[in-house]
């Protein structure tokens, strides 16, 4: 089957979980379905994304908690507007290396900045579209990190001591602890492996919808 309208997925993990990967045999394995497909990021999915890209990821000068935060949010805005809402406007399946709950979890849990703020102005910056389906990718920090040391260069959160890490997995552990549209992968597994999982799950949720919807139909019709 194809998926017949757009569909928003948002990929989640610590830094080394595998997310890119995931996102290149995620949107491989779905276009085999003929599904049209698009993969993006943040931040950098954007023009000016990939402008705040660098001074996110280098830090060429020091950024207070806040800033950090605010510059996310600008790129997710502009993500938004200039990506991803086109995108799903014309029936394609949106990949995503990240999104809102990034935030949260790495500058709300990870920097310790106000959740219920962060949360305010993602749904704002997000013009209150969220993931159909989130995929997070589940590893312990020791595993990251030795994944991570085999780069070449590494970002400023990438170069986190593990403390940070910890408090990032405990975040995305309560983010995702009572929502329904959360898929958790065992990260260790081969990127086949998890790729498989994944475009099954997209598919299963695609044919609920499908049956959702004609439901609606016939419900309306009578």
């Amino acid at each position: 089957m194809t998926i017949a309208r757009g569909m928003l997925i948002s990929i989640e993990g610590i830094d080394g979980s595998g997310k890119s990967t995931l996102v290149r045999h995620l949107a491989k394995q779905l276009q085999t379905y003929d599904c049209s497909v698009v993969t993006t990021k943040e931040p950098g999915g954007s023009s000016l994304g990939k402008l705040l890209r660098e001074i996110l990821q280098h830090q060429p000068v020091a950024l207070m908690s806040r800033a950090e935060y605010l510059l996310f949010a600008a790129d997710r805005a502009q993500h938004m507007d200039e990506v991803i809402k086109p995108a799903l406007k014309s029936g394609a399946v949106v990949i995503s290396d990240r999104m809102a709950d990034s935030s949260l979890a790495y500058q709300g849990y990870g920097r310790g900045e106000d959740l219920a703020m962060i949360n305010t102005i993602n749904v704002w910056a997000m013009q209150e579209i969220k993931p159909d389906l989130t995929f997070y990718l589940k590893i312990e920090p020791e595993e990251a990190i030795e994944r991570l040391k085999k780069r070449t260069t590494l970002t400023a959160f990438e170069k986190e001591q593990t403390g940070f890490v910890k408090r990032l997995i405990t975040g995305f552990d309560e983010i995702f602890r009572d929502r329904d549209n959360v898929i958790t992968l065992d990260g260790t597994l081969s990127p086949e492996e998890i790729a498989e999982s994944a475009t099954q799950a997209v598919m299963q949720w695609a044919t609920a919808r499908e049956l959702r919807g004609k439901q609606g139909e016939i419900n309306g019709g009578r």
